[in-house]
């Protein structure tokens, strides 16, 4: 704290904080101050509120019982002080400030003030610090001098700098000065501070070179400036608006009058302050304060260095971080760093080049060389190191380039040393490496390597490739690449593979289908063609045309697709003629219902083959078999029913149409059987087809269709050999009307059936052909579709003015194709 010289103590505001709350002391420490008034000027006893230290042994109990009584205008203070103070305790009170002030109790406030003065608020207190008040007198003034002593005191913790700054005049000023005068100021400013001193007046006796009367500026042993007179000439120098800087942190300022003065000058009023000195700013000719980055702060500056780099323990020098380098690949650049500009000052950087045993590493100095050096002595600064297994190599320094170095060793380590002085912009070396070369690889037929190379050392390799059509063969194991290595004794570490054709193989065999070579028999290597033939009775459903043995070892269609084509059953193709009958029906002959299906189950039915898989029939044949399908026996390619020849298949699962009730009528009569594995189709087993959108052109009024089966005959016993008849078709109308004077009301005929017989009789299906197919000849394809079910008729078969009734199939086919496709 700066003395207090010639002053008048007017008055004296403490205000004490005790508090354990930080923000409520800056609050405070932010409004208080404590000012001391003297010579018309102010100064701050404390910037702020500092740290303030008493004993409460000054406040003796006589005191403090006169303070409570209000005779020395005290307030706030709590009983337990009181008890504290009566037994000698002190107390010491800090807090968090930036200054250091740290509370140490709960939160109160304590006002000192003029003893005699009544009982009032702090802002009362406050109101009364004014100017031209009473000067403080009576015992109080003892109790506020030991705190002032205490204020005094040297505060604990961390401080900030006191501000520096005030006012210099000449003697007498603003009056004129005397002769013979001479002052001198030293002004000093905390260390990484300056000084800075500016003119507000300044009128002296001009003279030549400042001769006579002048101020003088000198910072150390520099003197800054010489002013005088009132306007700067070519020979004096007047400060004007100028502001004057000291060298460091201190300036000492000189008046000097002579013996006389013709006129009156009324001298010199300055002012002079601290400022921060950027040490971050450098003057022109002198070195940076900090190689990479300088950051400059109140009272001094610090460094900090680029990434890759670490602050040397000097606080101003970047080392760089450039040890544990290593090198593996076999050739390469390494440099020091920052190269070609100056290196880092004190660093220590290591280079290490490995590579595998069998190798020598050879070490070119390119471009340029420029590492400190010394005329007498060798590389005393910075040096350049090399070490190898075997041997050492420098240390280098100077700008001549080193020669080349063939260390003959497969690891090198190189060692950069650089000292804090110098600007040189290094070095930099290309490495390669030598090794024992292998023999010149020769590519296999219809094959190539690569890369080609003049020359193959130790851990080159070269790959195999086969030409387009031919795979990589090592013996009889195929390859997908080959790689191979050259060892340091010289030898490659694996054989040379052969390039042999590609062969797709045999193709996959396809389902009633078979294989036609186009190239060859048998020929099934790279480009060779086929092409695949569906069995007798079966088409292929898109001709997917060639197939060609490719590259990758597949066959392909050109299209690019390898899947297989798909030989479906040719349906419908009958040897039969139109003549015969069921009931009273003609024979039928091998060929001529080839769709034909005798099912033995609680009765015998009939039903129609649609594929290789699926049987079509009626629901009410299979209806008690449908959770038991297994039981079902199945016989196709039957003519005689009781003929031990014949194609056995078996049910999988039994689909009975959702809209169909058993025992209710015969809407909705129809059913598919699915077969748990497919039958060969031939002459005498193949399906009948499903209709067509347009198919209903060929089953109008009167137009024919064929039944088929073993039911009752004439005589009243199963056919023994398969019978047909062809049958005209019935007016839907006219076989509603026929069927409603039946007396049974359950069974009616519905748009899902059609009707077909003579009104005569004698022709009919019977009992035993139920499921069996009404089939129609379709003109346009020339082949037989199913355009109805047998489903029922009347109790008499054939008799006259009735007719068979049968499901109309083609109300189903969205119904059969979503069984069908979605099983």
């Amino acid at each position: 704290m700066p003395a207090l010289p010639h002053l008048h103590l007017e008055a004296v505001i403490i205000e004490v904080i005790v508090t354990e709350s930080p923000a409520d002391l800056r609050s405070h420490a932010l409004r208080g101050t404590t000012e001391v008034r003297g010579e018309g000027q102010r100064q701050d006893l404390l910037p702020g509120l500092a740290v303030i230290q008493f004993s409460l042994w000054l406040l003796e109990r006589p005191l403090l019982r006169a303070w409570k009584s209000g005779r020395a205008g005290v307030t706030g203070l709590p009983r337990s002080w009181d008890r504290e103070a009566g037994a000698g305790m002190s107390k010491q009170i800090k807090g968090e400030a930036p200054w250091g002030f740290r509370p140490a109790a709960a939160a109160r406030r304590l006002t000192m003030r003029q003893v005699g003065v009544p009982r009032a608020s702090l802002a009362g207190v406050r109101a009364a610090n004014r100017p031209h008040r009473p000067p403080l007198r009576g015992p109080g003034l003892l109790v506020l001098l030991g705190l002032l002593a205490g204020l005094a005191a040297t505060p604990s913790g961390p401080q900030w700098p006191k501000p520096v700054f005030g006012r210099l005049a000449s003697p007498g000023f603003p009056e004129k000065y005397a002769n013979n005068q001479e002052q001198r100021w030293t002004l000093t400013a905390p260390p990484g501070y300056r000084l800075r001193l500016y003119f507000t007046h300044f009128h002296l006796e001009p003279s030549y070179l400042c001769e006579y009367d002048f101020v003088k500026l000198s910072s150390g042993t520099k003197v800054l400036a010489t002013l005088c007179g009132q306007e700067s000439t070519d020979t004096e120098r007047a400060p004007g608006n100028d502001s004057f800087y000291s060298d460091g942190s201190s300036l000492d300022v000189t008046f000097r009058s002579d013996y006389s003065n013709e006129k009156p000058f009324t001298g010199f009023e300055a002012f002079y302050s601290a400022e921060d000195i950027d040490e971050c700013q450098v003057p022109p000719g002198e070195a940076p304060a900090c190689d990479h980055h300088c950051h400059n702060h109140l009272g001094g500056f610090y460094c900090s260095c680029r990434a890759g780099y670490v602050l040397h323990r000097n606080k101003h020098t970047c080392s760089a971080l450039c040890s544990g380098q290593v090198f593996t690949a076999r050739s390469g650049v390494l440099s020091s760093p920052e190269y070609p500009q100056p290196y880092p000052k004190l660093s220590n950087c290591t280079y290490s080049i490995r590579l595998e045993e069998g190798f020598s590493v050879s070490l070119d100095f390119v471009e340029s060389f420029d590492v400190e050096s010394h005329p007498e002595t060798q590389c005393p600064y910075d040096s350049l190191e090399i070490q190898t297994d075997k041997e050492k190599y420098g240390p280098f320094c100077g700008r001549t380039l080193p020669p080349r170095i063939e260390t003959k060793s497969s690891t090198v380590t190189v060692t950069f040393v650089t000292d804090q002085s110098g600007e040189h912009t290094g070095w930099r070396i290309r490495y390669s490496s030598t090794a024992q070369p292998c023999p010149d690889p020769v590519a296999p037929p219809n094959g190539h390597i690569s890369p080609v190379q003049a020359k193959y050392i130790l851990k080159d390799r070269f790959f195999v490739f086969c030409e387009t059509g031919y795979e990589l063969l090592q013996g009889d194991l195929p390859l997908k690449s080959f790689t191979t290595v050259c060892q340091k004794d010289g030898s490659w570490d694996q054989p040379m593979p052969e390039c042999s054709i590609v062969d797709c193989g045999p193709p996959d065999d396809l389902q009633n289908g078979q294989v036609e070579y186009i190239t060859a028999p048998e020929v099934t290597t790279y480009k060779a063609e086929m092409r695949y033939r569906c069995n007798a009775f079966y088409t292929m459903r898109i001709d997917h045309g060639k197939y060609v043995c490719e590259a990758d070892g597949f066959w392909m269609r050109s299209k690019g697709d390898k899947s297989l084509p798909v030989c479906e059953p040719v349906c419908g193709l009958s040897t039969r003629t139109t003549e015969g009958r069921i009931y009273g029906g003609q024979k039928a002959k091998l060929g001529d219902f080839p769709w034909q299906v005798l099912l033995f189950g609680e009765t015998m039915a009939a039903g129609a083959l649609v594929s290789d898989d699926w049987i079509l029939t009626a629901a009410h044949a299979v209806y008690k078999q449908k959770e038991d399908a297994s039981s079902l026996d199945i016989r196709l390619g039957v003519l005689k029913r009781l003929s031990p020849h014949y194609t056995q298949a078996w049910a999988e699962a039994i689909f009975i149409h959702e809209g169909y009730t058993h025992n209710a009528g015969y809407d909705n009569d129809i059913a598919l059987i699915k077969l748990k594995d497919k039958v060969v189709i031939n002459s005498n087993v193949m399906p009948i087809c499903l209709p067509r959108k347009e198919a209903e052109s060929f089953m109008r009024t009167n137009d024919i269709g064929t039944a088929s089966g073993w039911g009752l005959t004439q005589r009243g016993f199963l056919a023994r050999n398969l019978m047909s008849a062809d049958l005209p078709i019935v007016d839907h109308q006219k076989c509603v009307a026929a069927f409603e004077k039946k007396s049974d009301p359950g069974v009616r005929v519905t748009d899902n059936m059609l009707c077909a017989g003579l009104e005569s009789g004698g022709k009919d299906s019977c009992k035993g052909d139920s499921g069996g197919a009404l089939v129609f000849l379709d003109d346009e394809t020339q082949k037989w579709f199913v355009g109805g079910i047998v489903s029922w008729s009347s109790t008499n078969c054939g008799e006259a003015g009735q007719y068979g009734v049968y499901t109309k199939v083609i109300n189903y086919i969205p119904w059969i194709n979503n069984i069908i496709n979605n099983f």
